[in-house]
C-alpha cells in the first residue's frame, strides 16, 4: 500500500468499480490526518441554554399568572344574567284605587321610580357632583383613572370611580367595597359591561334608586318622601342638592340630625352645579343663603298612612305570594285595592279627632269632681279591676321571683307602692279604642278602613280582628225575619216587658231601662227607631209560631231563624248558639261583618261579600292575579230590604211624636240627605255601635275599651256610653268632612223602592185619616 497519497483520478473513480473500491479501502485503512475542530467551552454553552430556558419559564409563569388572575377577576364578576337583571330589594306597595300609597312591606324602604319620574335637578346635581364627564365616557373616566397612582403615592388612595363604577359596586356584592387593585379592576370591567347593556338614562335611574340616603331611606323616592314629604319628581334645586350631597356620607350629612354640616355639603353641590352650568351664579348665591327646609316623615311612617288596612292586605296575600314564589318584602309588587284615598284620609282624621275628645269625656264621667283620683268612680264600682289590671303586667308576673314570695297579695302591695307605675297601668288599660269601615253596597268594595287609633301602639285591628257583642245593631235582622213572616211596619205590640220561663221554672225577663211614654201599643217602625227591647222580645213568639207563649223553649225556632238570617247576610254565626237572647244582640261580630250585612239592605236584598284587593302587579306592571267578590246572592227580597231601609230611616229622622236613637246625625251633624241607620249599645255598656246607609256607601263605627272589661257609666242618660253619643259622632264627623271636600267621592241620591212597590199602610190610620177628611169636608160644607 502506498504511503504517499496518490491523486485521485475522478474520471476513472466514477467509471472503474475496481479502482473506486481500492481507493475507498485505502482511505478507511489509513489514519486521518485532519486536524480536529476546536470545541466551544462547556460553560458558554450552558449559559445560553439557561437564558433561553429562563425566558421561556418566565413567559409561562407570567402567562399562567395573568391567566389565573384574569380567571380570578372574571369569576368574581356578575354574570350576563345578573347584569341584565340586577337584584335590588324593592318595597311592595299597597295602593288605593286612585293610586295613592297606603302601606309598604320592605326590608329596605325603596320604591323604584323611572327616569322621567325623577326631578331633572336631581340628575344635574348628581352629574355635577359625582361624574361631570358622565355623558362623554364609556364607563371609565381615563382622566380620573390615571390620577389614581398620584393619590396612592400621596398616601391618600381614592377612587376615580365614575357613576357606572359606583353603580357596579352598589349592585353587585361580588365586586366588594374594600379598596384594592383587584376590586378596582372588577369595578372597571363591570362598569364597561353596564355601559354596553344600558343607556345613560337607565344607569342614572338605577343609581338613584339603589343608593342609600340618610334616615334609612333607600332610593330617591323614599328619600324624597322621608325628608320632604313629596315625590322625587317634585324636588326643587335645593332639595335635590341636599339629597345628592348626603350620598357622600349619609350620617355625617344627615339633614335631620346634622343640619349645619348638611347645609355646608349642599352648598358645595350648588357650587359644583354652577361650575358645570346647570344653574347660574345668581341662583347659586340665592339658594346658598337659604336654610334647608325639611318636612320629615319617619321611614316607618313614610308611605305607611294606613297600617291597619295594610296589615289586613298582607295577611290576605301572603299565602298567594308564598305559593307563587314571591317575596312581599323585596320583589316590588304593587297591590291595588278598593280603598278611596280621600275617603280613607277623612276616615283616619275623623276617628282620631273624635276618639281624643271621647277619651277626655270618658275619664271625666268616671272621675268625681275634686277627687284628684284618676277615674275613682270606676274603681269604686268595679273594685276588682285595679288588681286584675296589675296582674296582667310583666312586673306582676316577675314579682314572685323579684320579691321572693309566692303570695299574690305581697306582690300586688309591692307594686302598688309605686304610684307612678300604678297610674301608668290604669291609664293604659282604660284607653278607648275605635274602628271605622265604609263599603260600597253595590259591589262590596271597601272604601275606607281604620282599625284603631294608632297602629304603633295597638296592632289589634278593630275592623276585622275584634269581635264584640252587637247589641241593638242586631235588631234589624230580627225585624227582617218578622217582615219576611208577614208582619208590617205598622203592626203594634205592647211596650211593657214580658217574661218567659224555662223547664226548670227559671225566668228570662229582659226589659228596657225605662218604659217609654205614649200609647201602650207601639208599631214596629217606632220600636226599631227607638230600639225598644220589650217589643223586640214580644216578636219572638210570633216569629217562632207560638203566639202568646211564655215558654222559653218555644222561642227556639225564632232564635234559629234569626241566626240563619244573620248568616245569610254574611255574619259568621258558627260560634253563636241559637238562644232567644240572640234577638237582643248577644252574638259577637266584627265591625266588618255587621257593616257588610247592612249593605244587603242598601243593595235591594243582594249581599256581596266585602272585597278589598282588586289585583297584584309585578314591578314591571304585569298583572299577576285579579280578585273578585267570592259571594254574591239575593238573600232577602227587594221589598223586605226596602221596608227595612225605610224603617231604619226613622232611626235618623224620627217620626210622628218620637225621636229615633240616631237623630243626632241630623240635629248635631246636619246630615239632611236620605240616610238610614241603627245605633247599638250592649247591655253592660262596654261596646257602642253605629251603622249608617246611603245608596252608595254604608259606614260602620265601633267604640269601646281596648280592654274588654272597660265599661261606660250607666247612671247618666247623657253618657257617651251609647252608640248615639260615641260611635255616631265618628260617622257624623266623617260625613261632614267628606261632603265639605268637593273632590271626594260622595252621592246624594235617595233610596228607591222596587218597581211597583207600595209601602204597606196601617188600615186603622187610613180609616182615621178618611174620617178626619170627611169631618173636615162636613165642617167646610
Amino acid at each position: 500500500m502506498s504511503t504517499s497519497k496518490e491523486p485521485i483520478d475522478h474520471h476513472r473513480y466514477f467509471n472503474d468499480p475496481e479502482y473506486r473500491k481500492r481507493i475507498l479501502a485505502e482511505k478507511n485503512a489509513s489514519p486521518s490526518k485532519e486536524v480536529p475542530k476546536k470545541k466551544k467551552p462547556k460553560t458558554e454553552f450552558n449559559l445560553g441554554r439557561r437564558i433561553v430556558s429562563g425566558v421561556i419559564v418566565f413567559l409561562i409563569v407570567m402567562f399562567l399568572g395573568v391567566s389565573t388572575y384574569a380567571y380570578f377577576l372574571f369569576q368574581g364578576l356578575p354574570s350576563i344574567e345578573q347584569l341584565e337583571n340586577p337584584e335590588t330589594a324593592i318595597a311592595t306597595e299597597v295602593r288605593s284605587r286612585d293610586g295613592a300609597v297606603l302601606d309598604k312591606y320592605y326590608t329596605e324602604n325603596r320604591t323604584w321610580v323611572r327616569y322621567d319620574q325623577i326631578s331633572p335637578h336631581v340628575v344635574d346635581a348628581l352629574v355635577a357632583t359625582e361624574d361631570h364627564r358622565f355623558f362623554n365616557h364609556w364607563g371609565m373616566d381615563m382622566v380620573r383613572t390615571l390620577a389614581i397612582p398620584y393619590h396612592v403615592i400621596r398616601g391618600n388612595p381614592q377612587g376615580g370611580s365614575t357613576l357606572s363604577q359606583q353603580l357596579a359596586r352598589n349592585l353587585y356584592k361580588e365586586i366588594g367595597l374594600a379598596f384594592s387593585i383587584s376590586r378596582k379592576f372588577k369595578e372597571m370591567i363591570t362598569a364597561v359591561q353596564i355601559e354596553r347593556n344600558y343607556t345613560k338614562q337607565e344607569i342614572i335611574e338605577m343609581y338613584l334608586n339603589t343608593v342609600e340616603y340618610p334616615n334609612s331611606a333607600f332610593g330617591i323616592e323614599a328619600a324624597s318622601k322621608t325628608h320632604f314629604n313629596k315625590s322625587a319628581a317634585e324636588l326643587n334645586i335645593s332639595e335635590s342638592a341636599t339629597l345628592v350631597g348626603s350620598l357622600n356620607a349619609i350620617y355625617a350629612y344627615n339633614p335631620r340630625i346634622r343640619p349645619e354640616r348638611s347645609k355646608q355639603r349642599r352648598d358645595i353641590v350648588l357650587y359644583l352645579m354652577a361650575n358645570q352650568g346647570f344653574i347660574d351664579q345668581q341662583m347659586k348665591n340665592q339658594l346658598q343663603a337659604e336654610p334647608i327646609q325639611l318636612d320629615y316623615q319617619p321611614p316607618s311612617k313614610a308611605g305607611r298612612v294606613s297600617r291597619y288596612f295594610g296589615e289586613y292586605v298582607r295577611q290576605k296575600v301572603s299565602g298567594w305570594a308564598e305559593e307563587n314564589g314571591y317575596d312581599l318584602y323585596t320583589d316590588g309588587l304593587v297591590i291595588y285595592t278598593t280603598i278611596d284615598s280621600r275617603l280613607q284620609a277623612h276616615a283616619e282624621r275623623a276617628l282620631r279627632t273624635k276618639l281624643d275628645s271621647l277619651q277626655n269625656i270618658f275619664e271625666g264621667e268616671w272621675t268625681s269632681r275634686g277627687s284628684g283620683i284618676y277615674m275613682d268612680k270606676l274603681w269604686e264600682e268595679f273594685p276588682t279591676f285595679k288588681d286584675s289590671f296589675l296582674e296582667d303586667t310583666d312586673e306582676y308576673k316577675n314579682g314572685f321571683q323579684n320579691y321572693n314570695t309566692n303570695i299574690r297579695k305581697v306582690v300586688l302591695d309591692s307594686l302598688k307602692a309605686d304610684s307612678m307605675f300604678v297610674d301608668s297601668v290604669m291609664k293604659s288599660r282604660t284607653r278607648l279604642e275605635a274602628g271605622f269601615v265604609a263599603i260600597d253596597p253595590t259591589n262590596g268594595n271597601v272604601l275606607a278602613w281604620v282599625g284603631g287609633s294608632n297602629y304603633g301602639n295597638v296592632q289589634f285591628d278593630h275592623v276585622y280582628q275584634s269581635k264584640r257583642q252587637a247589641g241593638s245593631t242586631f235588631k234589624p235582622f230580627v225585624y227582617s225575619v218578622a217582615i219576611d213572616n208577614g208582619f208590617k211596619p205598622y203592626h203594634k205590640f205592647s211596650k211593657y216587658p214580658t217574661k218567659y220561663y224555662d223547664r226548670a221554672g227559671n225566668v228570662w225577663a229582659p226589659k228596657d231601662q225605662s218604659v217609654p211614654s205614649g200609647p201602650i201599643n207601639v208599631p214596629l217602625r217606632q220600636a226599631l227607631a227607638r230600639s225598644l227591647n220589650n217589643i223586640t222580645v214580644r216578636l219572638l213568639p210570633e216569629i217562632a209560631g207560638y203566639p202568646g207563649t211564655n215558654k222559653l223553649w218555644e222561642l227556639d225556632p225564632a232564635a234559629r231563624k234569626i241566626k240563619q238570617m244573620a248568616s245569610n247576610l254574611g255574619i259568621d254565626m258558627s260560634q253563636t248558639p241559637a238562644y232567644p237572647s240572640i234577638a237582643l244582640g248577644t252574638a259577637e261580630v266584627s265591625l266588618l261583618e255587621i257593616t257588610s250585612a247592612y249593605t244587603t239592605f242598601a243593595n235591594a236584598g243582594v249581599h256581596i261579600d266585602p272585597i278589598a284587593i282588586t289585583r297584584i302587579e309585578d314591578k314591571e306592571g304585569n298583572v299577576l292575579v285579579e280578585y273578585y267578590p267570592e259571594y254574591q246572592q239575593e238573600v232577602i227580597s227587594p221589598e223586605t230590604a226596602y221596608i227595612m231601609t225605610d224603617m231604619m230611616r226613622g232611626v235618623i229622622r224620627g217620626g210622628d211624636g218620637y225621636h229615633g236613637t240616631g237623630v243626632r246625625l241630623r240635629n248635631v251633624y246636619g246630615v239632611r240627605q236620605d240616610i238610614a241607620g241603627k245605633t247599638g249599645t250592649t247591655q253592660n255598656s262596654a261596646d257602642n255601635w253605629f251603622v249608617a246607609m246611603t245608596p252608595h256607601i254604608v259606614m260602620g263605627a265601633w267604640v269601646g275599651g281596648e280592654d274588654r272589661r272597660i265599661r261606660f257609666p250607666t247612671d247618666n242618660p247623657n253618657s257617651i256610653g251609647q252608640g248615639a253619643r260615641s260611635a255616631l259622632p265618628i260617622v257624623g264627623t266623617f260625613i261632614n268632612m267628606v261632603t265639605a271636600d268637593q273632590d271626594a267621592y260622595w252621592g246624594y241620591d235617595a233610596f228607591t223602592p222596587p218597581p211597583g212597590f207600595v209601602m204597606p199602610e196601617d188600615p186603622e190610620e187610613t180609616q182615621n185619616e178618611l174620617l178626619r177628611d170627611n169631618n173636615r169636608g162636613r165642617i167646610g160644607w
